[in-house]
């Protein structure tokens, strides 16, 4: 297998017009996540990066190619291949953890120095364009595909970088000897569909610079079937790769199946709000347009909002929501910092040249977590505590109404007592229950919460139900409580049928290292044919560990299928987002299937039977499958 053609891959290049050399990202070189390790195989995308294409032709590699050279903290490093707009490095060995420093020379010029961000393991896994593993069948060493998977109980080799400091270490740019092994000294775990799977050996692999390899012992309990793989570094978390496998046992459905996707420089984070064929992502800097109109064939029209959005450098901006009850459409986005957010408001009367109509100079409730609009009235829920040092000493949430009739946000009321504690307790997320034509919501809001209070963070998950008949004297009517979970995060609801989504434990007090939620993911269902009195019916705790779990979407009316994007675990909170599958027909005993993992995948959208699901590198459409 000739590995320095995938080396090769990128698909984020960037064109630009001038002869000025820019850097415009910095990734691994295999699932283009947006860190690097020491001595992992990165990619550089810009423009005007070197003056042809050229791959390297053997080894010790060259520090200079094509008239381009590439200096990070001030020395040259091994180069693989370089091209007009991609190069793609070995990071030094020697580099610490923290921030490098990087700039690249071509022809005598110098690009501006660009910073990216090092990790002390870093995996990324290798695949093609369809996200399939680049891996071998250890049996005879046959590709892994779906017409030569691998066996239930056998070896799997996959290849992947990033996988950090090593007992026998190898001069960078050199290949690696097939004789002492280079090991990784950290732990490694790897999970396939979900299920733990033995990593057996994660080192270099003999013959390349930088190339890991990890043989990992497939479960023999996984049916024939396409999985997602995630290896784990030192609690740093890869984007997934599927993976194929033969076996006897009982297949997950399939629930999701690619049918297009379009590639960009997509913020860390990302909302998404759909209006007619058009996709709008709103990240942190700026709000990214996608014309949808052929889900297989999506395209990237541009971006708009970054005068609102950045300041100084710093992205406020990832919320946003649109409303076509007003006098004309609109976007509403929340811009922060979360001290003194504001409401930036768009027209989209051209779907694709969205013009701001105002921004709101201040507001006077803050850390506003999310808007979902009923009629022209949109509704936010705000979540932060107070801290001395590193403990937290109280807890705050409101839920917050603000009329938009007239285009610009006016504060209607605030929630200021019950049903909970009155607003000492955070409610990091919200929802006004829209009606649809098979069912009736009559004036009702979902506030996600706990009982905790004060500087006590083992309280309960709660859900405040509120009745929003009068937008300007907000009812709180009850709240609901589970005991398997210390609070809720996330909810979503598909008819009668509500599912929540919680964590066994709250914000860590006292917040050492940070406030991060260490614990594991919950579901609660619950039967919402009363609305204001919902009565639980489920209450699992899993075994995935994560930060927070805010995004539950229904995939089809009536399936009783979610889509839930869970947070990286507290051990790599910077880490990659988890998409998974709740089947939740039979709301008695819910089941999760994980899907994908990825970097800048913070929100999902249904629409007229597609999922379109957001992360760093652009916009992912899958056809929705439900039974």
């Amino acid at each position: 297998m000739k590995f320095f053609a995938v080396f090769a891959l990128g698909f984020l290049a960037h064109a630009v017009a001038g002869a000025q050399t820019v850097i415009n990202l910095v990734t691994d070189a295999a699932s283009y996540a947006p860190r690097v390790a020491p001595g992992e195989l990165a990619s550089i995308f810009g423009t005007n990066l070197a003056d042809s294409t050229q791959q390297a032709g053997g080894f010790p590699l060259p520090h200079s190619m094509a008239g381009a050279t590439v200096e990070v903290n001030g020395s040259p490093v091994p180069l693989l291949y370089v091209s007009e707009t991609q190069i793609n490095f070995q990071v030094p060995s020697s580099l610490a953890a923290g921030t490098a420093d990087m700039y690249v020379t071509r022809d005598g010029g110098q690009s501006a120095i660009f910073q990216f961000t090092v990790v002390s393991s870093a995996p990324g896994i290798f695949q093609d364009t369809s996200n399939h593993a680049i891996a071998q069948n250890a049996t005879d060493n046959s590709t892994n595909s779906d017409s030569d998977p691998v066996a239930s109980g056998a070896v799997l080799v996959v290849y992947l970088t990033g996988q950090g400091a090593l007992d026998n270490a190898v001069a960078d740019g050199t290949a690696t000897p097939d004789s002492p092994l280079s090991s990784a000294t950290a732990t490694a775990t790897a999970t396939i569909g979900g299920a733990n799977a033995t990593v057996q050996f994660l080192g270099l692999a003999p013959g390349y610079t930088g190339l890991g390899q990890a043989n990992i012992l497939v479960p023999s309990s996984l049916a024939t079937a396409d999985y997602p793989l995630v290896i784990t570094v030192g609690g740093y978390v890869s984007a997934s790769a599927q993976i194929s496998v033969s076996g006897s046992g009982t297949a997950p459905p399939t629930y999701l199946t690619l049918a297009g996707q379009v590639s960009f420089a997509n913020g860390s984070a990302s909302s998404v709000a759909v209006y007619g064929n058009t996709t709008y992502l709103c990240g942190p800097n700026q709000i990214n347009i996608v014309d949808t109109s052929s889900v297989s064939a999506p395209v990237y029209v541009g971006y708009f909002g970054n005068a609102q959005l950045a300041v100084d450098g710093v992205g406020y901006g990832g919320k946003c929501a649109i409303n076509t009850n007003t006098s004309e459409p609109i976007l509403v986005d929340i811009v922060g910092p979360g001290t003194a957010p504001t409401f930036a408001v768009y027209s989209l009367s051209a779907p694709e040249s969205p013009v701001l109509l105002t921004q709101q100079s201040t507001t006077p409730y803050t850390f506003l977590n999310d808007i979902s609009f009923l009629g022209t009235v949109g509704y936010v829920s705000t979540s932060w505590f107070t801290t001395s040092g590193t403990s937290i000493n109280a807890q705050y949430g409101n839920f917050v109404a603000y009329s938009f009739s007239s285009l610009f946000p006016a504060l209607l009321s605030a929630l200021a007592s019950g049903p909970g504690s009155g607003g000492d307790n955070v409610m990091p997320n919200s929802l006004a229950l829209v009606p649809s034509s098979n069912s009736s919501y009559p004036n009702t809001a979902y506030v996600a919460s706990t009982t905790s209070t004060g500087n006590t963070t083992t309280g309960s998950a709660a859900l405040d139900v509120v009745n929003i008949a009068n937008p300007s004297s907000l009812l709180g009517v009850q709240q609901v409580t589970v005991a398997n979970a210390a609070i809720f995060l996330g909810f979503g609801y598909d008819g009668d049928l509500l599912l929540a989504t919680g964590n066994t434990s709250s914000f860590r007090n006292p917040g050492v290292p940070d406030f991060n939620i260490t614990g594991n993911l919950t579901l609660s269902t619950m039967n919402i044919l009363n609305v204001e009195s919902p009565v639980g019916t489920a209450n699992v705790t899993t075994e995935i560990p994560t930060t927070g779990t805010y995004v539950v979407q229904p995939l089809a009316y009536g399936s009783g299928i979610f889509g839930i994007v869970n947070n990286p675990p507290s051990t790599d909170p910077a880490g990659p987002s988890s998409l998974m599958i709740v089947d939740a027909s039979t709301a008695i005993s819910p089941v999760l299937y994980p899907f994908v993992t990825q970097f800048g995948m913070t929100d999902v959208a249904a629409v007229n039977g597609y999922l379109l699901v957001p992360n760093v590198n652009g916009l992912m459409i899958y056809t929705i499958s439900t039974p």
